[in-house]
């Protein structure tokens, strides 16, 4: 069967201290997918103008993958935000944050964690202005062809209605939540699926705000949770992973793969050798890793 390669960067929200992926890592990944998805489209290309270098389409195409994971305290500043920020905004959003996680006591009971990070701020070649990532959040990039042989074919306007169709359908299969579009990009939600109640924004293409910015640039509006809408207790975890797994069947069913929805998960090993990564050090850093300082 053809599937849908998804490759889980790993994260340990439940370890003392927990331990993130940093935003830049993930970037990584997406860039070298991204080579190797222009490098096979290059190859095609230049077949016909020089046949002395034999059927180079002969290389199979790239398979279409989803990176998804869950960040480090992370603000990214998008290609809206042309002013710099000022140092006294820069310093906010610098700020020492506390995450508070779900965890088990020594008893196995259900509790809480608290651990302290310093955001990085960085800027990222994506639409919007400054937007949060972090724990809680499961992030999803797709890095696939448009106009790949090995699925069905989308123009951009298409494929943002497929990411949201897909959002939709698995918020109402795994949560019962009713998730709808406005004129305003993203999915949204209401309290209880109750039509009188104000919309929130629970999904961007790619992340959701946090309570330090505007939501994308829409002051009137709020962003929400799964936990929020589900009215779940701090000691309660959705865990990132599983919205990710459902995201992905959901998405690899929609694609129009041949063999339907079916998802490889790749090792996270393969890709600690493909970066070169190092073990984290005593700072509770490496060239991929964040740990938080526990409260």
């Amino acid at each position: 069967p053809m599937p849908l390669r998804h490759i889980a960067i790993p994260s340990w929200p439940r370890t003392l201290p927990p331990r993130y992926p940093t935003y830049a890592l993930a970037t990584r990944v997406q860039s070298r997918l991204q080579q190797d998805l222009l490098a096979w489209k290059a190859l095609v290309r230049d077949e016909p103008s020089d046949p002395r270098r034999g059927r180079q389409s002969d290389a199979p195409p790239p398979l279409p993958t989803l990176i998804s994971f869950t960040p480090a305290p992370t603000y990214t500043l998008g290609r809206r935000q042309t002013e710099p920020l000022s140092a006294s905004e820069l310093a906010r959003l610098r700020a020492p944050l506390s995450v508070i996680s779900p965890s088990r006591n020594d008893d196995d009971e259900p509790t809480t964690t608290t651990a302290v990070f310093a955001p990085e701020v960085l800027h990222a070649p994506r639409g919007g202005l400054t937007t949060y990532h972090g724990p809680g959040q499961a992030v999803l990039w797709p890095v696939i062809d448009l106009r790949s042989p090995l699925h069905a074919n989308f123009t951009v306007r298409d494929y943002t209605c497929l990411l949201e169709k897909t959002t939709i359908e698995t918020l109402r299969r795994v949560y019962g939540l009713a998730g709808f579009t406005t004129s305003n990009p993203g999915v949204w939600v209401r309290r209880d699926n109750d039509p009188s109640k104000d919309e929130e924004k629970i999904s961007a293409l790619g992340t959701n705000p946090w309570a330090r910015i505007v939501a994308c640039g829409l002051g009137d509006r709020s962003v929400t949770s799964m936990a929020a809408q589900l009215d779940l207790l701090p000691t309660h975890e959705i865990a990132p992973e599983d919205i990710a797994d459902a995201w992905a069947a959901e998405f690899a069913e929609r694609l129009g793969l041949p063999d339907g929805g079916v998802v490889e998960e790749e090792s996270w090993e393969t890709w600690e050798k493909e970066l070169q990564l190092e073990p984290v050090g005593p700072t509770g850093t490496d060239a991929g890793f964040v740990q938080g300082k526990v409260m």
